[in-house]
C-alpha cells in the first residue's frame, strides 16, 4: 500500500523565509498530490487554511519533562502511514512514534555538529564525525565559532542526542550532497537526498542592460559572509542590496559606512516572499558570499527561477546547483578581491548575465521542481515504511550516545 497519509512535525507553522517556509511549501505540495497531510507544531503562527492540511497544536512538544504521548497530543490518532520530522529529533520521542509508524528525519543543517556550522576556517569543511575528539578541536582549532564557550557542553549534548535520533530513524533525509556527506561521516546509513524546489513565485524584472545591481538575500550572520561582500563592494562600481535580518545587521551597516560604501549599500531588512521575488528579479547578479559550507543555498535556485545569474562561494552544497561559467561564477570563500573580480566580470556583460540566467532557469525547471520534490518524498516514505515493516515495526535497540 502506498503512503497516503503523513504526519509532519515541526517547531513552527509559519512563513519566515527559513525551514518553516520549506515545511509549509512541502506540506502544500504533498496535499495537492492527494496525500492526507497532518501537521503537529509547537507554535502555529499562520492560520490561513491550506486545502488538504490539518493542523494540530502542542505547546508541550519540546517539553522534556512530560511523556512522549503528552508531547504529541492527539497527532497519532489519525494513524499516519509515515511520520516526518523537521527540526525535532528527540531520540526518546522517535522510539515512541516508531511503535505506530516509520519515522523520517529531515536534516536541514549540521545537526550532528556541536558548533552547528561544521568548518574550521573559510573553505575548510570539517570531515570528522561527532564525538569526544571534537572537544580539543572546539578548544584549539577554532571550530566553535562562538563568543560564548560556556554554551558548548550543552551544544555537544544536543548534537549527541540529534545523532542518536538520526541513527534510530527509519530514514534520514537531506537536501544536498554536503549534508548527506555529514550524515555519512557520522555513520547514518539509512539516508536519502531529496531535491528542493523554489518556494517563491518568480516575477520578471524590468530590464538589466544599464543596471549594475548586486543582491544578497539571507540571514545577516557571520557564516553568510556579508562582511566579505561589503569589502568587495569597495572595488565594484555598482549598487548593493542586502535583504535580510540578523544579529550582525547593525555591525554590517557600520562596516559599510566605515569603508566608504554606505551610500551604495542598502539594507531593506527582512522582506516578504513577494518583496524578495521582486528584488531578485531586479538584480543584475545575485550573490552568496558564504564562508561556511552552505547546506544548500536556496536563494540560488530562487534567483535562477527569476532568470538571474549567481556568484557564490564554492563551498558546501552550492555545487549541487551552480555550474561555474554556465549559470554563474564560483569564487573562493572569504576572498573579497576574487568576489569583486567575479562581480565586475558579470556586471560589465549584460548579455552574459542573460545567458547564465537562462541556463540557471532551465536547470531549476529540470531538477528542482515541485513534482521532483514530491516524487522523491513519496519514494522516501515508501522506503522508510519498507524498512519499518521489515523490522516488524519495532524501534531500534538503544544506541549509546556519542
Amino acid at each position: 500500500m502506498s503512503v497516503s497519509s503523513v504526519l509532519l512535525i515541526t517547531p513552527r507553522w509559519t512563513r519566515d523565509g527559513g525551514v518553516a517556509t520549506h515545511v509549509m511549501a512541502s506540506a502544500t505540495a504533498l496535499a495537492e498530490h492527494g496525500v492526507d497531510v497532518r501537521v503537529l507544531a509547537a507554535r502555529i503562527e499562520s492560520t490561513d487554511p491550506v486545502p488538504g492540511v490539518t493542523l494540530h497544536h502542542s505547546p508541550k512538544l519540546f517539553n522534556t519533562q512530560v511523556s512522549p504521548a503528552e508531547r504529541l497530543a492527539d497527532a497519532l490518532s489519525s494513524r499516519p502511514r509515515a511520520i516526518h520530522l523537521h527540526q525535532f529529533d528527540n531520540p526518546e520521542v522517535v522510539a515512541f512514534m516508531q511503535a505506530s509508524a516509520p519515522v523520517l528525519i529531515s536534516m536541514h543543517g549540521y545537526s550532528a555538529c556541536t558548533s552547528g556550522v561544521h568548518y574550521f576556517r573559510p573553505g575548510q569543511e570539517c570531515t570528522r564525525a561527532h564525538g569526544l575528539g571534537c572537544v580539543p578541536n572546539l578548544a584549539l582549532r577554532g571550530c566553535a565559532h562562538t563568543r560564548h564557550p560556556r554554551s558548548l557542553p550543552a551544544s555537544y549534548r544536543k548534537a549527541s542526542s540529534s545523532l542518536e535520533a538520526l541513527r534510530r530513524a527509519d530514514l534520514a533525509l537531506s537536501y544536498s550532497s554536503a549534508i548527506d556527506r555529514h550524515l555519512s561521516t557520522n555513520g547514518v546509513t539509512r539516508r536519502r537526498v531529496i531535491p528542493l524546489f523554489t518556494t517563491m513565485v518568480p516575477v520578471t524584472g524590468s530590464g538589466h542592460a544599464d543596471r549594475r545591481r548586486v543582491v544578497f538575500a539571507g540571514r545577516v550572520v557571520a557564516p553568510k559572509g556579508v562582511d566579505v561582500l561589503i569589502r568587495a563592494a569597495r572595488d565594484v562600481d555598482g549598487e548593493f542590496v542586502i535583504c535580510g535580518d540578523g544579529r550582525r545587521l547593525e555591525a554590517m551597516r557600520r562596516l559599510a559606512r566605515r569603508l566608504g560604501v554606505g551610500e551604495r549599500v542598502r539594507f531593506p531588512g527582512w522582506l516578504s516572499a513577494e518583496e524578495l521575488a521582486h528584488q531578485l528579479a531586479e538584480a543584475s547578479v545575485v550573490v552568496l558570499p558564504s564562508v561556511w559550507p552552505e547546506p544548500f543555498g536556496l536563494v540560488g535556485i530562487e534567483a535562477f527561477a527569476a532568470g538571474r545569474p549567481v556568484v557564490a562561494s564554492s563551498t558546501g552544497g552550492v555545487g549541487d546547483w551552480l555550474e561555474d561559467g554556465v549559470s554563474g561564477l564560483c569564487v573562493k570563500p572569504a576572498d573579497a578581491g576574487g568576489l569583486a573580480r567575479a562581480l565586475n566580470e558579470l556586471l560589465a556583460d549584460p548579455a552574459r548575465q542573460l545567458a547564465m540566467g537562462a541556463a540557471g532557469k532551465e536547470r531549476v525547471t529540470r531538477e528542482f521542481s515541485q513534482a521532483n520534490h514530491v516524487a522523491a518524498l513519496l519514494g522516501a516514505y515508501e522506503r522508510a515504511r519498507g524498512t519499518w515493516e521489515a523490522g516488524r515495526g519495532q524501534p531500534a535497540a538503544k544506541l549509546a550516545p556519542s
